[in-house]
């Protein structure tokens, strides 16, 4: 049998990722033993059927559980673009002309972890051309049903890297509006002086 372990965070997808979270919470509600939650959690990751690990060496269960926290924990940065299968998808090229379907799916789904193939279907869409200059055109956004499912096969590098990218744009945002507000106050304070 052939054993592949995610090396880094790319070679974990969305969907691993979504079942692993439900594991964690199994864990935290004591649904299962610590024991039990590592071998699922070695089946989820690396394939091995859980009857099978077993028969794994203790030495070896605990490789491969460094090894998945490992790349669990791995930073990610922000990716334009990016690949499941033969179908090419970019993020959305401008945010400051998204639609309005769009950005009420965004604020419908949010970021929970079970809705996230929903938020990546939003954000990446199948790439119609791309010209010299690695600009490119989405395909017009017509809900998440089309690729939703297929997002779940999205490398976790990409999701983390799209969460990241929003997390540090808002708190730009807040930062401006803050920087903006006390400069509107003092030059409020300056003419009523």
């Amino acid at each position: 049998m052939k054993v592949t372990l995610p090396e880094d965070i790319k070679d974990i997808t969305l969907n691993q990722f979504q079942r692993f979270t439900i594991l964690n919470k199994q864990l935290e509600d004591e649904e299962l033993t610590v024991n039990e939650y590592n071998k699922k959690k070695i089946s989820l990751f690396s394939g091995i059927p859980y009857h099978r690990i077993k028969n794994v060496q203790q030495k070896q269960l605990e490789e491969v559980l460094s090894q998945i926290d490992k790349a669990l924990n791995e930073d990610a940065e922000f990716i334009y673009t990016f690949k499941i299968g033969s179908e090419q998808f970019g993020f959305i090229p401008n945010l400051n002309e998204i639609t309005s379907a769009e950005y009420f799916d965004l604020n419908t789904y949010g970021v929970e972890v079970e809705t996230l193939h929903n938020l990546m279907a939003i954000l990446f869409r199948p790439i119609k051309r791309i010209d010299s200059f690695g600009n490119y055109d989405i395909k017009s956004y017509n809900g998440t049903d089309d690729y939703a499912d297929l997002m779940k096969q999205t490398p976790m590098n990409v999701v983390n890297g799209a969460l990241v990218f929003f997390c540090n744009l808002s708190s730009e945002l807040q930062s401006y509006i803050l920087r903006y507000t006390e400069a509107e106050l003092l030059k409020e304070q300056q003419q009523a002086t």
